[in-house]
């Protein structure tokens, strides 16, 4: 006992220190024990006669901690308290933890290949702990599922209105969803106990667009992700995650148990006459919930909010009830898809072979180097392609040689080192929650996924697709007007034209630009959609023709005339690039989303960079306060009544920062001119809560799938779309739902409507020669694309320093490994990667390439100057091992078609690897 109770204080002692407290006695009295364990938030735990447990004293240290970090620097990992006495787990967080702040792991290469085999040290295995009647035992222990659990496949899945048990589920997977639910409804019952209560009925009850079932299965998700997905069950845990009657079934069960526990304690008299049980019972009788869990049908009342006849509101309301039910099929068939895809990937783990060296990793692993303070092995599988800022990737424990992979937690690249040799992946995580004390001391394994199925984007676009059709007409929808003109006919066209609501006409605004270099395409196109009366435009730009310094243009001169403006795009690169481009224009932007995936140049224009920098001198003053506080409360602990007071003081300030971060956020979004987000983060309840745009801006907007882009639409009066639909279309895995229209995006849909009275197009290009323009003009183009003067005709070897020779002198080569006769060049097959990626890659195009690259820059173009670019990442890889051979090729880009979209080289090489296979 006396070791056990030690353990307490030598923690304390760690936790006091960081918070800037002191500890100056070592001596544990039984009075001082109830006051050491109010200090550490033990409050109201299972005592054992005298003492508390060492288990319990551990896991109340980790309750009463805002956040944590851990940080695998090779094997050292590094647990960093930012946290006080004043600030406890929430049912909801915080709106500063709204903006995601990451936590980060930092894995490191060796520099040597002696350090590979360090051997693994284990921690103390700890006592079991006691738990209520009924749950499984040990949360922390993998569950091994069945082969009948396995061979469960989530496209056989049925959901209706019941609630998925183990006999559809598994056990792994319901005890999977019982966990984050427990973790749930603690926070909930905690939330009641702090006086946080209102604020979560508002939430959960009151109005708003996440509201209803929706957002119960948006709040849980955090919760879910917290705990280590079973091996080989990925996919039906991301299926049931989205399952509102499963999760509201098991939190109520959890949430129950809960109560009647504290109940037990003398915490609460009557658990059935809590606020929290009264809360969930006044859900439960809801008519959202009603709707949710039975499918009953019933007849909407359809209202215009534009004055138009009944008759015709009807046939538009019939109209987008049909779009919003095909859609909704439509995502759930690629949402299964990608959860089959998620889970091949993930079981694609490689297996030791007999003649294999048992003391190194698995080919095609990396494995990282170990500190000298701990040893942990980190094994990372990035080597599909190497990553870049904001890929998501899975972390999952495995062996030391990077087989046997058990849990499965999402995570972002945050970070990519400059010595070349380090990586730092961002993990969500609440505070309290047990995520990175699953890792430590273990190996850790990383995998980038192409597609990792995201339960938030598909909740988000089901979302949009919801208050479409229960918003569509009403007069309260912003984009009531945008919502006529997509779903009605050239009758509610005209009668929207007679009665003045839509103009479609060009807009006078000589004295207003501010570049004056547009040709005659640009500024039609500026003045369109300059009209505050014109509903909707679709500008198609087609390769270099400018569209996005248009944006720039238009975005300015919206704001000019008094418009406040959501721009969004499919992509964060897409988003970080436009934010670049406004933030020399003296505008007053905002960039929100993940942090992790926000690129460190436009990291200032971040809304939790902006939010700290606002808050600096009153976090200043609240550090000096709460230290002062703790002072007092050291010298207080043998004076219960005092110290309780000063308790409840460090309490109130923690609400203070709450209540000015709350309100900072919302004064920064709603001075802000233009917010800049991607289509699904627009969902943001932090976005939401901002007073309608006047515009809405979609730029690459032929990349998005249509329910991504109503996210922003319904939050604007009017809508632009910007984009090329002849360029790159949305990624869509399921066949079915390519067929079923899936993948045709809003901007492709809408440009031929109404004789194309909605779209105009840039017509001059100022990138490439004439040779290379030609062909996209009349295959693509209808021959309109025309080249501007400046570049028609320049070659490389008008470029300085560059020698004339035939390859400086050629716009265009097409090289064909083909022979006449039909059969390939010998060499020039393409293969299947054997790394489970299934790309392809061709050994004998990639060396043509290298040969080509050094051509170029023998001749004297610069590296910098060229890229090389495929269609398969397998080729890419390829690529780059063959280049980085070469420190002459140093400076040469080698990447994707698709993530080199919308930027521009000197010299591009492509490397096709096969033909078409499809």
């Amino acid at each position: 006992m006396r070791a056990c109770w030690m353990r307490i204080w030598r923690l304390a002692r760690v936790y006091a220190v960081m918070a800037g407290c002191t500890f100056s006695a070592m001596r544990v009295t039984k009075c001082d024990s109830d006051r050491l364990c109010w200090l550490l938030g033990l409050y109201g735990k299972e005592r054992r006669g005298r003492y508390f447990s060492a288990e319990g004293a551990m896991e109340g240290i980790g309750s009463c901690f805002r956040g944590f970090s851990a940080v695998f620097n090779g094997s050292c990992i590094r647990e960093g308290i930012a946290g006080s006495l004043s600030h406890s787990p929430h049912f909801f967080a915080p709106p500063l933890s709204r903006i995601r702040r990451p936590l980060s792991i930092f894995l490191s290469l060796p520099s040597s290949p002696a350090q590979r085999s360090t051997p693994v040290r284990r921690r103390r295995k700890r006592k079991a702990v006691l738990q209520p009647k009924g749950r499984p035992k040990g949360d922390d222990a993998s569950c091994v599922p069945s082969a009948e659990e396995a061979s469960i496949r989530v496209g056989t899945l049925y959901q209706n209105g019941d609630p998925l048990g183990r006999k559809e589920l598994g056990k792994c997977v319901v005890r999977w969803i019982c966990q984050g639910m427990r973790s749930m409804a603690s926070d909930f019952a905690s939330a009641e106990l702090q006086g946080d209560f209102p604020e979560l009925r508002q939430r959960l009850i009151g109005n708003g667009a996440s509201t209803g079932s929706l957002a119960f299965v948006i709040q849980a998700q955090p919760y879910l992700h917290a705990v280590p997905v079973p091996k080989g069950l990925e996919a039906l845990c991301f299926k049931a995650c989205t399952h509102y009657p499963t999760l509201f079934d098991h939190f109520q069960r959890e949430l129950r148990d809960i109560l009647q526990d504290l109940q037990r304690k003398s915490v609460f008299s009557d658990w059935r006459s809590t606020e929290s049980w009264k809360l969930l019972k006044e859900f439960a009788s809801s008519a959202q919930h009603r709707e949710a869990v039975r499918k009953t049908p019933h007849a909407k009342p359809v209202h215009s909010g534009l004055g138009m006849e009944l008759g015709k509101a009807k046939v538009i309301q019939s109209r987008i009830e049909e779009f919003v039910d095909h859609m909704s099929d439509l995502l759930r068939i690629e949402r299964d898809s990608e959860l089959e895809f998620t889970q091949e990937e993930l079981n694609a783990v490689p297996t030791p072979d007999e003649n294999s060296d048992s003391s190194k990793p698995i080919e095609y692993l990396v494995s990282h180097g170990q500190a000298q303070q701990e040893q942990c092995d980190t094994i990372c599988n990035l080597n599909a392609i190497s990553s870049s800022i904001g890929d998501m990737v899975c972390v999952r424990t495995c062996d030391s040689r990077g087989a046997g992979a058990t849990s499965c937690m999402q995570g972002f690249v945050n970070n990519l080192g400059e010595d070349g040799c380090s990586i730092t992946v961002a993990l969500e995580s609440r505070h309290g929650d047990p995520t990175f004390s699953k890792l430590f001391g273990k190996s850790v394994r990383i995998d980038k996924i192409q597609g990792l199925a995201d339960a938030l984007t598909y909740e988000r676009n089901c979302e949009a697709l919801m208050l479409l059709q229960k918003n569509g007409l009403q007069k309260k929808n912003p984009s009531i007007a945008v919502v006529a003109t997509l779903f009605g006919d050239r009758e509610a066209i005209a009668w929207l034209e007679k009665n003045q609501l839509v103009e479609w006409g060009q807009l006078e605004f000589e004295g207003m630009m501010v570049n004056k270099s547009f040709d005659d395409s640009q500024l039609k196109a500026i003045a369109l959609g300059l009209n505050k009366k014109r509903p909707l435009l679709v500008i198609q730009g087609p390769p270099g023709t400018g569209k996005s310094g248009l944006l720039k243009e238009l975005i300015t001169l919206a704001v000019q005339q008094g418009e406040r403006v959501l721009v969004t795009a499919p992509t964060n690169a897409a988003v970080d690039n436009m934010v670049e481009r406004l933030s020399g224009n003296g505008l007053n932007i905002v960039r929100v989303g993940n942090p992790a995936r926000i690129s460190a140049s436009v990291a200032s224009k971040s809304l939790g960079e902006i939010v700290n920098d606002q808050l600096a001198n009153f976090k200043k003053e609240f550090e000096r306060k709460k230290s002062d506080l703790r002072k007092d409360l050291r010298h207080c602990l043998k004076d219960d009544s005092l110290a309780g007071g000063i308790r409840q003081l460090l309490k109130q300030l923690g609400k203070t920062l709450k209540k000015k971060e709350k309100e900072t956020i919302k004064e920064v979004l709603s001075s802000a001119q233009v917010i800049l987000s991607t289509n699904t983060g627009a969902a943001d309840p932090l976005i939401r809560r901002v007073e309608s745009f006047d515009l809405v801006i979609i730029d690459e907007a032929a990349q998005a799938i249509e329910p991504s882009c109503w996210i922003p639409i319904l939050q604007g009066k009017r809508c632009i779309l910007a984009g090329d639909q002849c360029q790159l279309a949305p990624v869509i895995l399921s066949r079915k739902a390519l067929e079923g229209g899936l993948g045709i995006s809003l901007l492709e849909r809408v440009s031929p409507l109404f004789d194309g009275i909605l779209a105009t197009k840039l017509t001059v290009q100022y990138r490439m020669h004439d040779a290379i323009a030609n062909w996209a003009s009349r295959e693509m183009y209808d021959g309109l694309l025309q080249s501007s003067p400046t570049v028609s005709s320049h070659l490389l070897v008008d470029s300085p320093f560059v020698k004339a020779t035939w390859i400086t002198q050629c716009a265009l080569l097409l090289l064909d490994t083909r022979m006449p006769y039909g059969s390939l060049y010998v060499g020039c097959e393409e293969h299947l990667d054997l790394a489970g990626t299934g790309s392809f890659y061709n050994e004998g195009e990639a060396d043509i390439v290298v040969r080509h690259v050094f051509n170029l820059i023998y001749s004297g173009v610069s590296a910098s100057a060229i890229a090389v670019q495929s269609p398969y990442i397998a080729q890419v890889q390829l690529l780059r091992d063959k280049l980085d051979e070469f420190p002459e090729a140093s400076g040469v880009e080698v990447a994707t078609i698709d993530s080199f979209q919308g930027r521009e080289a000197d010299a591009v090489i492509i490397s096709m690897v096969c033909e078409n296979i499809f």
